[in-house]
């Protein structure tokens, strides 16, 4: 199930390097957990940032930077996306977007 998530949403990649970032998708029921390494980054030298559907992660000090970008294909709630670093950990918190019943348009 978990590489069906990851290759749904595409891993991580680094346009910098292009090479594979260690990271990790997870579908928790509500919510989809992204895991991204990023050793040596600070919480003030990383920016997200949600563009046309697709998460941009972009990780910038004096030794290097790195840029990454998640494709949410609609199944994300934008507005409600969280983010937190820890011990290099980026934890990204994907709620997902939620499906209405509908509604009824009156006909005039």
């Amino acid at each position: 199930m978990n590489s069906l998530i990851n290759t749904l949403f595409n891993d991580l990649t680094s346009k910098t390097y292009t090479k594979t970032i260690k990271s990790h998708i997870s579908d928790t029921g509500d919510v989809y957990n992204a895991e991204v390494e990023l050793p040596g980054f600070a919480k003030n030298d990383i920016s997200l940032l949600v563009v046309d559907n697709t998460l941009c992660v972009t990780a910038k000090n004096k030794e290097r930077s790195e840029k990454f970008k998640l494709h949410l294909w609609d199944l994300v709630s934008e507005e409600h996306i969280s983010a937190e670093l820890k011990y290099g950990l980026l934890k990204i918190t994907l709620p997902k977007r939620t499906v209405s019943d509908g509604r009824k348009i009156p006909i005039k």
